[in-house]
């Protein structure tokens, strides 16, 4: 588990993605340190966007509500990681910090539209019905009105219980894709240049700060044996 995080924590720093397959070789920090330093040079623009949306996302619901970065991937489920009562919340803090003006919208749960749907129909149908003998023909019209009138009543008033993430928000990685989409200056915060010293310098903080290490620990020391990776 220290090694995804390690991992985790370098991808937010450098704004790269780093492979499963890439991460299962690293055996030495040098070896992370060189890996780092072909991703930084090599990095597409399409793959810089997509993963510095992740990278942001990640740090604001790191920050706002307290998950370890393991807990937070791409595959991760919106519904299970933010609890309903949170989520109003917790969007619109992570949509102002990112500086994107409307957070996406929740929805209702499926059983209170069809319930507010049938409602509706059936208001329609009982003044229509109760009006059909005075009223004639124009018993359908009124069926209409009220159906209508009826269901925007209902939708204004169950506005505070939309709390349900829409079909096209389902994970983490939805999310970052929306991120990408919305957050209009993404594209011009370009990917900084890093020279290998902090490179180093920056992935051995990394390493202290999850391993509880020295940090005067050889570039060629082993996670496992020498600096106690689990």
């Amino acid at each position: 588990m220290d090694g995804v995080e390690i991992v985790m924590a370098v991808e937010e720093a450098f704004d790269i993605h780093i492979e499963e397959a890439e991460a299962a070789k690293l055996l030495t920090p040098r070896q992370l340190i060189e890996l780092v330093q072909t991703k930084v040079s090599v990095a597409t623009a399409s793959v810089c966007l997509t993963q510095r949306a992740f990278n942001l996302l990640r740090k604001s619901l790191l920050h706002h509500g307290g998950w370890k970065r393991s807990e937070i991937t791409p595959a991760t489920n919106l519904a299970a990681l933010i609890g309903r009562d949170q989520r109003t919340n917790l969007l619109g803090k992570i949509t102002a910090e990112m500086g994107i003006k409307t957070p996406p919208k929740l929805v209702r749960a499926n059983w209170l539209s069809i319930t507010l749907l049938t409602s509706s129909l059936m208001a329609g149908i009982g003044v229509a019905w109760a009006a059909r003998d005075t009223l004639g023909s124009i018993a359908l019209w009124i069926f209409i009105i009220v159906a209508i009138s009826t269901a925007g009543v209902a939708l204004r008033l169950t506005e505070p219980l939309c709390k349900e993430f829409p079909d096209n928000l389902k994970t983490v990685g939805d999310l970052a894709r929306w991120v990408m989409t919305h957050k209009a200056d993404l594209a011009t915060a370009t990917a900084p240049a890093w020279t290998r010293e902090q490179i180093t310098a920056r992935i051995r903080e990394i390493i202290v700060e999850q391993l509880g290490c020295k940090p005067d620990f050889n570039e060629d020391a082993n996670f496992v044996k020498d600096l106690g990776l689990s």
